[in-house]
């Protein structure tokens, strides 16, 4: 097994097997435009919103999938949206080791 480091100072924890429950994760998202350059706010009429659960598994201590069926809200939005994604991880980059 390897190991996910944490922060500094932590004991070291042993990452769960490759077909774990504990490397799922669950989650709501809501993404949409929030008006534009020349005024803030929500128009329904004119900009795409979406809402939906997330679903996300770490494949390592860096790399993570995740993947999100959501629904239009707004009148303009597409009925729905199926979103995928890999993720890395790059909480190292601003430390001197």
């Amino acid at each position: 097994m390897t190991s996910m480091s944490g922060m500094p100072g932590m004991a070291e924890e042993v990452s769960p097997p490759a077909l774990s429950l504990r490397r799922l994760g669950f989650g709501l998202e809501a993404m949409g435009a929030l008006g534009n350059q020349h005024q803030f706010g929500f128009y329904w009429s004119r900009e795409q919103h979406y809402l939906g659960p997330v679903v996300s598994y770490a494949l390592s201590a860096s790399w993570t999938a995740h993947a999100e069926f959501a629904i239009g809200l707004s009148n303009v939005s597409d009925p729905s949206v199926l979103r995928m994604g890999l993720g890395y991880s790059i909480d190292r980059l601003g430390r001197w080791q």
